[in-house]
């Protein structure tokens, strides 16, 4: 089927695989076509003499191949979206679309919740300076890059980056504040108000810690969360060579040296970018 030659199978098997194989990523498809094509070409000879059996196997076969292909379908998106920034956008805007329906449901209508948010609101705005001064004045400032001068397109969108997370993690925070109030907001409205002051802030440095936490952890370049962590060194020899953590970006460029401690000819995370000729002198 997948090399223009007529197939042999059933007219179910073909409507079947013609059906399931739009699910297959392309770069796989043909692939996964003769795969099944043989498979189910096996099955079929096989139970030919043996009626009674051919339907199961059927049906166990269109279940076993529909999920094969869901699943190659799922992984390719796993291996596309996997640490990048969209995905991490995407569910802190979950998050806060979460915390708008719970608050919806606890206050039992659209126009109560406006209301209560509207006033909470106002005061939030004079919290979020407080909150943003001491979480940038106690922030780490230990990473250091180091070969990226010139490409300000990949500074914009670290910065676009942090900006777009940062405010929705605020916006979270403060969210889940009144979520968490809503219920003591009637019988109890002056004690709300201080424990909705109180979770706000500790919400939003907590989510704003993590963000920085969060940037110092991503590539300089595509924004993917880095991985591989590996152990590099010995603490006895720290003041005579370099101790400490490497992260790697999947897409390769480049790695993050993070040290143990703070030496006088370390001080600082180190980002190193991957020279573009060395994949090619590594296939050599």
């Amino acid at each position: 089927m997948s090399h223009g030659l007529p197939s042999p199978l059933p007219l179910f098997d073909r409507i079947l695989l013609r059906t399931v194989e739009k699910a297959v990523p392309s770069s796989k498809r043909e692939e996964w076509l003769d795969t099944w094509q043989a498979e189910l070409w096996h099955v079929y000879n096989r139970s030919r003499n043996r009626p009674s059996r051919t339907f199961s196997l059927i049906a166990d076969l269109s279940v076993g191949l529909t999920c094969d292909a869901v699943w190659l379908r799922t992984d390719s998106w796993r291996r596309a979206f996997s640490g990048t920034a969209i995905l991490c956008l995407g569910s802190l805007l979950g998050l806060c679309l979460l915390s708008v329906l719970l608050g919806l449901i606890l206050s039992g209508s659209w126009h109560s919740f406006s209301l209560n948010l509207g006033v909470q609101f106002k005061r939030f705005l004079f919290e979020t300076p407080l909150v943003a001064f001491v979480t940038f004045s106690t922030a780490s400032h230990r990473h250091l890059e180091q070969n990226t001068a010139g490409k300000k397109i990949y500074w914009i969108k670290r910065q676009l980056f942090f900006t777009a997370k940062t405010t929705i993690v605020l916006a979270s925070a403060f969210l889940l504040s009144v979520d968490v109030c809503m219920p003591i907001r009637m019988p109890l409205p002056y004690t709300s108000e201080l424990l909705q002051i109180l979770f706000s802030v500790i919400f939003a440095l907590i989510g704003l810690r993590w963000a920085f936490h969060d940037r110092e952890q991503r590539c300089k370049q595509c924004l993917r969360s880095l991985a591989t962590p590996a152990r590099v060194g010995r603490p006895s020899h720290n003041l005579l060579e370099w101790n400490g953590s490497e992260l790697i970006c999947k897409q390769g460029h480049g790695m993050l040296s993070i040290p143990e401690m703070e030496t006088s000819w370390c001080q600082a995370s180190q980002w190193v970018e991957q020279d573009p000729g060395w994949d090619q002198a590594a296939s050599a």
